[in-house]
């Protein structure tokens, strides 16, 4: 069996990516872990942090020993199955990320994929703070298009996708 390490996603347990990438650290084994810089506003505070741009992920350069190491660490679920050449176009990828990643040291980036059409949502700052809503539609990548409730009537209204949470 060949003992090539590659560079491989290892799936994490929810919130344990830096945990994994201290470890690997500690361990010397090669990994990415990109991260994108996130600001959050509670009431009128502005708090800026850096949190995984693909959450529950870390690319590690590992192979069988290297994983079966990781798994020391108690914050790795499984690895996904990385041949010669997934890892080339997983390795190209990379790179366009960390182009992305350098992007969002100058300017907050959001990523929410998950806001679609339908999506409950919570509106969490500027003047509709507080209210819920229904995402219409994704106006681009950063502008939401939500339905509201104010006295009885239904309005769309635009949105930041920055001000608004997904609910439950």
């Amino acid at each position: 069996m060949e003992n090539r390490k590659f560079w491989t996603p290892v799936r994490t347990k929810p919130r344990q990516e830096k945990k994994l990438a201290r470890y690997c650290t500690a361990k010397n084994i090669p990994f990415y872990l990109p991260l994108i810089h996130k600001a959050h506003y509670y009431g009128k505070k502005k708090a800026d942090f850096s949190s995984p741009m693909f959450p529950g992920y870390v690319f590690c350069r590992i192979n069988e020993d290297l994983f079966s190491t990781l798994q020391y660490s108690n914050a790795v679920v499984y690895k996904i199955g990385i041949d010669s050449s997934t890892e080339r176009e997983l390795v190209r990828e990379l790179k366009a990320i960390r182009v992305f990643e350098r992007m969002s040291d100058k300017h907050v980036i959001e990523i929410c994929p998950e806001l679609v059409a339908g999506t409950p949502i919570e509106i969490s700052r500027g003047v509709f703070r507080g209210i819920s809503g229904i995402v219409q539609c994704r106006k681009n990548k950063m502008m939401l298009i939500v339905n509201i409730e104010l006295l009885g009537q239904t309005a769309a209204v635009e949105i930041n996708v920055a001000d608004v949470e997904k609910r439950g």
